[in-house]
């Protein structure tokens, strides 16, 4: 039962980070999905500008480049909780708007 909960929390968190992220698509933000693991791809240009931003900002995301068949476009964002992924999408708007001015 504790299994179950713990899947059913990661399952609503992920889907409220790709739900704020989705908000991103004018500015070129791009979910891969569907997502079910306790992270989601993301694609964008300048992602390594976005992460060393985000990392400034408190931040930190893995590069996509490490994974194969991925390349510097991708990113990968862990599943949190949803007070983390608020602050997390605020601080990458924030990032966004440093880099593309």
């Amino acid at each position: 039962a504790e299994a179950a909960h713990a899947a059913h929390r990661v399952a609503a968190d992920r889907a409220h980070l790709v739900a704020g992220l989705e908000e991103f698509a004018p500015e070129g933000v791009r979910v891969a999905g569907p997502a079910e693991g306790p992270f989601v791809l993301v694609r964008m240009a300048e992602a390594a500008a976005v992460r060393r931003q985000l990392r400034v900002l408190g931040y930190a995301v893995r590069r996509g480049d490490t994974f194969p068949g991925l390349d510097e476009e991708w990113v990968r964002i862990a599943v949190r909780d949803r007070v983390t992924v608020n602050r997390f999408l605020q601080a990458l708007d924030q990032a966004l708007m440093l880099i593309r001015g």
